[in-house]
């Protein structure tokens, strides 16, 4: 299956600059559509204590919510190569309800592509994106807010362990394999096995079967896997990281495992993300 249809996540005006081109060049590639979805995220209940936040302070910051996102889709639509690759569709869900909305949302696409939050204060903006890794059954594509320019696949990373996650994101992500010039799945070992029990081997003779010719690296395991990962990517001047996301539930909540959490919060590079 292809990629043909591409949800976009907008709440700021300037993720534009690092969504717009990325999208585009990579909806082109697949004859895909993408819809961008502006998520006007609503001021919480007030504590009991403070009363309701007055209806002036609520309605300012919903109409500069909308100010953003039409700025943003209006950066987005411009940077498109022709009319009609991209339509937008704005969303309030009620307060606290964003992330469990915009998942529901992201089950109607191929993938979702959404902005790296830019600081740690950007609370509701990590909820939305832990809601569609974990809640939308669909790949997660997330961007460095860093991020300038088209999409590249010359050099792509599959981070494998082996895992269930690992293996819808490594299936999530086949349509990107195919068109990469270079794939390489990463695996980490502690030393004690053959290079024939390694868990990337069945999946690189399995690649193969799909015409993705995969190298297998093999790195020696330490404690923070998530930087390991992205030191190794960055010393190959990879162009995407492929992984599977992490977390543990806490009855309907989930909270990040260490190395996904490592990657969210210091990514260099496009991650894409399957749970």
């Amino acid at each position: 299956m292809g990629v043909k249809d591409i949800m976009v996540i907008l709440e700021r005006a300037k993720d534009a600059e690092a969504l717009s081109e990325f999208t585009h060049s990579l909806a082109e590639s697949f004859g895909a559509h993408a819809t961008v979805v502006g998520v006007v995220q609503q001021l919480p209940p007030a504590p009991t204590f403070m009363g309701e936040f007055p209806y002036e302070l609520v309605q300012s910051a919903q109409e500069a919510a909308m100010r953003e996102i039409a700025l943003g889709y209006d950066k987005f639509e411009k940077a498109a190569p022709r009319a009609g690759a991209s339509d937008l569709v704005k969303v309030e869900p009620p307060p606290g309800n964003a992330p469990d909305t915009i998942a529901r949302i992201a089950r109607n696409f191929d993938m979702t592509i959404a902005v790296q939050p830019e600081s740690p204060d950007q609370g509701a903006s990590n909820l939305l994106l832990e809601g569609v890794l974990f809640h939308s059954g669909r790949p997660l594509l997330i961007l460095p807010y860093i991020h300038r320019g088209p999409a590249k696949l010359g050099h792509v990373i599959v981070a494998w362990d082996g895992g269930a996650a690992a293996a819808r994101a490594l299936s999530s992500a086949m349509p990107i394999l195919k068109r990469a010039g270079r794939v390489e799945v990463v695996t980490m070992v502690n030393g004690h096995r053959a290079t024939a029990d390694l868990p990337g081997f069945d999946v690189t003779r399995n690649l193969a079967r799909h015409g993705v010719k995969a190298e297998l690296k093999t790195l020696p395991r330490g404690e923070d896997v998530g930087a390991l990962i992205l030191s190794y990517a960055a010393d190959a001047n990879a162009d995407m990281l492929v992984m599977g996301g992490y977390g543990h539930s806490r009855l309907r909540e989930f909270v990040l495992g260490g190395a996904t959490r490592t990657i969210l919060s210091s990514m260099t590079l496009p991650v894409l993300m399957a749970h």
